[in-house]
């Protein structure tokens, strides 16, 4: 029995296939013939690049044995078991079949990439994430961002290079680039700061004076250097600080909704409203658990905070010198801590690795790390600050603004 198959990329761009026996067909089926379909190298593009079944509610990726098929049908139970949204919510959540970037693809991996057609699909999802809000951004990322997209976008129509001309490409494509509530200028009572329009209109014309520019490459060099890029993306929420008297009188609300970002480096904990970092922590920088909640005597779990599961991460706090705990509750904390521990398993295995190959060859090991090295250097941007130089940057950790339970010194670490 033949069915008709949509898989999307990142852009919302779709293609459609006749699948036979589609009950039955695997990922690794599907992914194939998206690859074969895009022209894109077939090792290269396997190794880059994994098929999700994504909704509003729920992101999963697939593994190369999933059938799809199955998958879609089982998804009402996925959403039950990992999805906080509303029962309502869920009966209209429906998923799609989307190509994206693969979650295991380490930067150190991606850097090395020079295939214009995959670079041009991750600058897709990387430009929706940023879109979004999803990934964090400050002022100067955003507007060398928007200018890189509007120079794209003029060469690409052969739009005359005047002013007239650059102004309409970027009052176009703003709205597809810019987060919301990043787009409107701050207005105060004895000034008007420069919109995001007229900062990316200063960027564009310093832009398209240079000779030549890969405006693709450019993109991915900014967004490789945010700490998060490349993450998973989970739901939850924390128990946030209150400083005042005054907070605590008059505000009911001692949770804050966060968004836990995963990648092959760490973990980083976003306040998904003010979209700023509240913690950033590699792998060796702490230990984390997962808890799932007991039963109630009746053999129910009711959604409150106590019967949810959670992921704990303890970690030392450079300010204070003291073990730090903080408690993320989701429903998604099993999904999370699986992402954890397969990333610190990979990193296992390069050392390995690494080391296996340095015993055979210490000369050759030492020219790969150079070559490596050389390649992370070459993706680095010039466009924009780095971000350790700058002040008050989204993507600094604000501790301060959660509730951290400190450790004993006894405790183990």
């Amino acid at each position: 029995m033949s069915m008709s198959v949509v898989i999307y990329l990142p852009d919302n761009t779709g293609h459609q296939f006749d699948i036979p026996n589609g009950n039955y067909t695997t990922t690794s089926q599907y992914l194939q013939l998206m690859i074969a379909t895009l022209k894109l190298p077939d090792s290269l593009a396997k190794k880059s690049f994994a098929l999700w079944l994504k909704s509003p509610l729920l992101d999963v990726q697939l593994k190369p044995q999933h059938v799809p098929f199955r998958m879609v049908k089982q998804w009402p139970m996925l959403l039950e078991k990992y999805s906080m949204a509303t029962d309502y919510e869920k009966a209209q959540d429906e998923p799609a079949l989307i190509f994206r970037r693969n979650a295991f693809l380490t930067k150190e991996d991606e850097v090395q990439i020079t295939n214009e057609a995959i670079l041009n699909i991750l600058m897709m999802e990387a430009k929706s994430c940023i879109q979004q809000g999803i990934y964090p951004c400050d002022t100067e990322d955003i507007e060398q961002l928007g200018a890189l997209l509007c120079l794209g976008k003029d060469e690409e129509h052969k739009q005359d290079e005047d002013k007239h001309g650059m102004e309409s490409v970027v009052k176009e494509n703003l709205p597809t680039l810019v987060p919301s509530h990043m787009a409107r200028a701050k207005r105060s009572f004895l000034n008007r700061q420069q919109s995001m329009e007229e900062r990316v209109m200063v960027c564009l014309k310093k832009a398209s004076k240079e000779s030549s520019i890969n405006c693709t490459l450019e993109f991915m060099k900014i967004c490789w250097q945010l700490p998060y890029y490349g993450s998973v993306i989970f739901s939850g929420f924390v128990e946030k600080a209150s400083h005042s008297t005054f907070s605590l009188w008059f505000s009911s609300q001692t949770q804050m909704c966060v968004l836990i970002a995963i990648n092959t480096n760490g973990v980083w904990v976003i306040d998904k409203e003010k979209k700023h970092v509240l913690i950033g922590l590699l792998y060796d920088d702490f230990n984390w658990e997962m808890t799932t909640p007991e039963p109630n005597e009746d053999g129910l779990n009711a959604d409150t905070e106590l019967q949810l599961p959670s992921l704990f991460l303890e970690f030392d706090d450079e300010k204070t010198k003291t073990n730090q705990l903080l408690q993320i509750v989701s429903k998604q904390a099993p999904m999370m801590d699986s992402m954890i521990e397969t990333c610190i398993l990979m990193i296992r295995e390069k050392e390995q690795i690494a080391q296996a190959q340095n015993m055979a060859s210490s000369g050759d090991e030492s020219n790969g790390l150079k070559s490596k090295a050389n390649a992370i250097t070459s993706a680095s941007t010039t466009r924009v600050r780095p971000l350790f130089e700058r002040q008050n940057s989204v993507t600094s950790s604000h501790p301060e603004k959660l509730i951290l339970t400190k450790m004993s010194d006894s405790a183990g670490t």
